[in-house]
């Protein structure tokens, strides 16, 4: 398949092209510059691949949850290019992106910084390819618990918030990949591995996970108590 993938969600720009066997991809922390970079980097990639954009079987995208900027300048990249092209869309959750790059488990914890004192988290069974365990959630770090030791770990929450942890949960966890972020590599295999379906632009869906995007004043010295 000849598909292009994108992520947006975290201050990392990530796009990746799969060419038959080819792969190229680009990922580069870029702040806030993310609608600035994006089209021209995309360009590099396809120029680099020897693909017109018209030539893609399909785009991936990061569904979220992340950044609410960021998941919306690549979800409006993605539907542009979309209908430019007359191509459908493949949305995967970013948590589920993070869960490919770890190791094969059946009790992975994947947890990414939320931000405001909170994580996104999902459970995962990874030994039959990419399987969560309920619905991501929000969470307070405080609250979160764990059944049993062995647990694996991915994605930066747990060291955003390692002080609000409850005690001796990090002893729980075998291994803790506190590096892993998204990665439009990830996507890529995820797509192929054809367990996610494909929509038309128009069906692009954002998964925020969180209702507010900003806390009020009140909650903000509340939570500084």
């Amino acid at each position: 398949m000849k598909l292009l993938a994108l992520d947006t969600s975290t201050p990392d720009l990530s796009l990746a092209i799969q060419h038959g066997e080819l792969r190229i991809e680009f990922h580069e922390t870029v702040g806030q510059q993310h609608a600035e970079r994006a089209l021209p980097e995309l360009q590099k990639l396809l120029t680099a691949a020897g693909l017109r954009l018209d030539e893609l079987d399909a785009i991936v995208y990061g569904q979220g949850p992340g950044s609410f900027t960021g998941l919306r300048i690549g979800a409006g990249l993605a539907q542009g290019l979309a209908v430019a092209a007359k191509l459908p869309l493949i949305g995967i959750p970013t948590l589920d992106a993070v869960a490919a790059q770890a190791p094969t488990t059946e009790h992975l914890l994947v947890c990414l910084d939320a931000r405001m004192q909170q994580i996104y988290l999902a459970r995962y069974d990874t030994r039959r390819g990419v399987r969560r365990q309920g619905a991501i959630e929000l969470l307070d770090p405080a609250e979160l618990t764990l059944t049993g030791r062995g647990w694996i770990a991915a994605g930066n929450g747990l060291t955003a918030y390692a002080e609000r942890l409850p005690d001796g949960l990090l002893a729980q966890l075998s291994l803790h990949y506190s590096e892993l972020r998204p990665s439009a590599a990830a996507y890529l295999d995820l797509a192929l591995s054809g367990a996610y379906p494909s929509h038309d632009a128009a069906s692009a869906e954002l998964l925020y996970v969180r209702n507010k995007v900003a806390l009020t004043s009140r909650e903000q010295q509340a939570q500084r108590r």
